[in-house]
């Protein structure tokens, strides 16, 4: 005989516990985005990820059921979005903003995209690095390129609405691809050591030149400023 009805017991919810699911659940990823960075994913093993985030296997195989791609993934989400809300980067109101203000616009670009390869640069890296030997990783890597190539065509075409443009939309496109890249960022960032303001006043002033500057009679680009609305 049952003493608390099935209802009442399906709706219990202890938030102490909660919390410290939420907690365990963030070192595990946490942890797992140190391997993956470091050794890369192939190579990283989910006893290896229990071991650095000090719990037992059977916690991280009951966080995260789907296994070491799972964790992946939410660390990649997490990482790229700065928290936790499952809200996409070209959803959130500081990139829609961004995208109305055509005086903020590069400005904005350069800050957040400087602030999301710091979070995510190297797990996007490692993702790379490991889709030819990890379906999961393909296709993660493909959806995180059609993603990056559809928000850069956004910028694109905010610009262009915005009379910034001195080039065609498509050519725009594939400049703020580029330079906002991954690559370009792990090249000038840990590569080359430049510090993070440094590459984000770099980001904002190339495009400035490559996007909004009219070429001279010479057809070259000389960058006298930040773009100026007509």
């Amino acid at each position: 005989m049952h003493l608390v009805p099935e209802q009442v017991k399906r709706s219990y919810r202890s938030p102490l516990r909660e919390e410290s699911a939420r907690r365990t659940r963030a070192a595990i990823r946490e942890a797992a985005t140190a391997l993956f960075v470091e050794q890369g994913y192939v190579r990283t093993t989910v006893k290896e990820i229990a071991a650095t985030a000090g719990v037992a296997l059977r916690t991280v195989h009951a966080a995260f059921p789907g296994g070491k791609a799972e964790i992946f993934h939410e660390a990649l989400d997490v990482a790229t979005a700065g928290d936790e809300e499952p809200v996409a980067v070209a959803d959130r109101p500081a990139f829609v903003a961004a995208l109305e203000d055509p005086d903020r616009l590069l400005p904005e670009l350069a800050r957040q995209g400087t602030e999301l390869l710091e979070r995510a640069g190297r797990l996007l890296a490692a993702c790379q690095g490991s889709s030819g030997a990890d379906a999961d990783m393909r296709e993660l890597d493909d959806l995180g390129a059609r993603t990056m190539s559809a928000n850069m065509r956004t910028v694109a075409e905010a610009m262009e609405r915005h009379g910034l443009l001195t080039v065609p939309v498509d050519e725009a496109a594939d400049v703020l691809l580029t330079l906002c890249s991954p690559q370009v960022h792990d090249l000038l960032r840990h590569r080359r050591g430049w510090s993070p303001e440094h590459y984000a006043a770099w980001l904002e002033r190339s495009l400035a030149l490559l996007l909004c500057t009219p070429p001279d009679r010479e057809g070259r680009q000389v960058f006298s400023g930040p773009p100026q609305r007509p």
